[in-house]
């Protein structure tokens, strides 16, 4: 699939089985398969200080990279259950404007061992971090921990995907 392709799937794949997305407005912005970005208009996402909401920038960032992972998966023709097993933020300042929220693709190599790992065991693991930028400066930092699992023969994911 080419990348248009998989950004729309993406798109398709919030709309349908993640409210939270819906509400917040978020969407793919780009994808070219070494950065994935997402985006949501601040109105929908303030907090009493008139600032994003700090819930908001935080599944902005956790989706940001969960998403890369879903589409290196796509990419590598993987159906599996995604889930986020850890994760790290940094507040470094407000949110003032739209909601951008970055996600670079690690080296080819760790995505390699990652895929390599769930073809071996049914599992694989990775890191991977996303920034969210306000007026062009990084205004959070995130680190997080993603794991694809093999899925299971009667999984309810399976209808999902």
């Amino acid at each position: 699939m080419d990348h248009n392709t998989l950004s729309k799937k993406l798109n398709q794949f919030f709309e349908s089985h993640l409210s939270l997305t819906q509400h917040m407005g978020m969407k793919v912005k780009h994808y070219d398969g070494q950065s994935l970005t997402l985006a949501a208009p601040l109105e929908l996402n303030l907090n009493d200080k008139l600032t994003a909401f700090g819930g908001s920038l935080y599944n902005m960032a956790v989706m940001t990279a969960w998403g890369m992972v879903y589409l290196k998966t796509q990419e590598a023709g993987i159906v599996c259950n995604q889930v986020v097993t850890q994760g790290n933020i940094n507040y470094l300042m407000p949110v003032t404007d739209e909601i951008i929220s970055i996600c670079h693709a690690p080296e080819q190599k760790i995505i390699d061992q990652f895929l390599n790992d769930f073809y071996d065991t049914g599992k694989g693991k990775i890191k991977l971090s996303s920034t969210i930028l306000s007026h062009g400066k990084t205004a959070v930092e995130f680190q997080g921990q993603y794991a694809i699992l093999k899925l299971e023969k009667d999984s309810k994911v399976n209808n999902l995907l």
